[in-house]
């Protein structure tokens, strides 16, 4: 999914400039949870990508539902109407 790797390096960039984020996401029982932790990197595998936090856990980058009081574009209301101006 193309948005979903301009996501990861929007993600990676913004998250990386400060020292703790917030991240709001759906664990696999769709439960919403936050945690403050550090994203560090993002992991291919196989076609999923996969946001790695400092602590070692893994959250797959489409149950991320925001960090930072950024809503990811898998939950903007708005991420499939036109921005034009």
């Amino acid at each position: 999914m193309q948005n979903s790797s301009k996501y990861s390096s929007i993600l990676l960039m913004e998250a990386g400039s400060k020292p703790e984020n917030e991240i709001k996401f759906f664990d696999h029982l769709g439960n919403r949870k936050t945690i403050k932790d550090l994203i560090v990197r993002i992991k291919k595998v196989d076609k999923a990508e996969m946001v790695v936090l400092k602590s070692g856990l893994e959250i797959p980058i489409e149950r991320i539902h925001s960090v930072d009081l950024e809503i990811s574009p898998y939950y903007s209301d708005d991420f499939f109407k036109c921005d034009c101006v």
